[in-house]
């Protein structure tokens, strides 16, 4: 696998990426899910930053809607590009910890069973959700 010079990769399990964006974006998560790529385990398509204190944030909008589809299907670990650039908290700084599920109402009744998975994982850490 070609890794560029610089380009820092490692295993990390799910449980200790955290979300930045409030925002879950289900129409795509839902997608990655009925289409998943064993491969995204393994090649660093998911983006972190490392905060130390055993934390990794997740950096872009790619990297949550993976993270979240992992969630959904049960992935104990992914293999992520760690960056240098801290990206902003906003689902803590500003969210207060609470996730807007973009698009839960123009889900299909058989894709409802993954999303209440997906809320009660994510409330099992702590975080709520906005109310629809």
């Amino acid at each position: 696998m070609y890794r560029p010079l610089g380009a820092r990769q490692k295993d990390i399990s799910t449980r200790l990426m955290k979300p930045t964006c409030p925002d879950i974006r289900i129409k795509d998560v839902l997608h990655l899910v009925k289409n998943w790529n064993s491969a995204w385990e393994f090649n660093g398509d998911i983006t972190v930053f490392d905060a130390g204190i055993a934390q990794y944030l997740l950096v872009d909008d790619r990297s949550h809607d993976v993270f979240f589809a992992s969630l959904i299907l049960g992935k104990p670990s992914l293999r992520c590009k760690l960056v240098n650039n801290e990206p902003k908290d906003v689902l803590d700084e500003e969210a207060e910890n609470t996730f807007n599920l973009v698009g839960e109402n123009e889900t299909l009744e058989e894709e409802r069973k993954e999303i209440d998975h997906l809320k009660t994982v994510l409330s099992r850490k702590g975080y709520r959700f906005i109310d629809v």
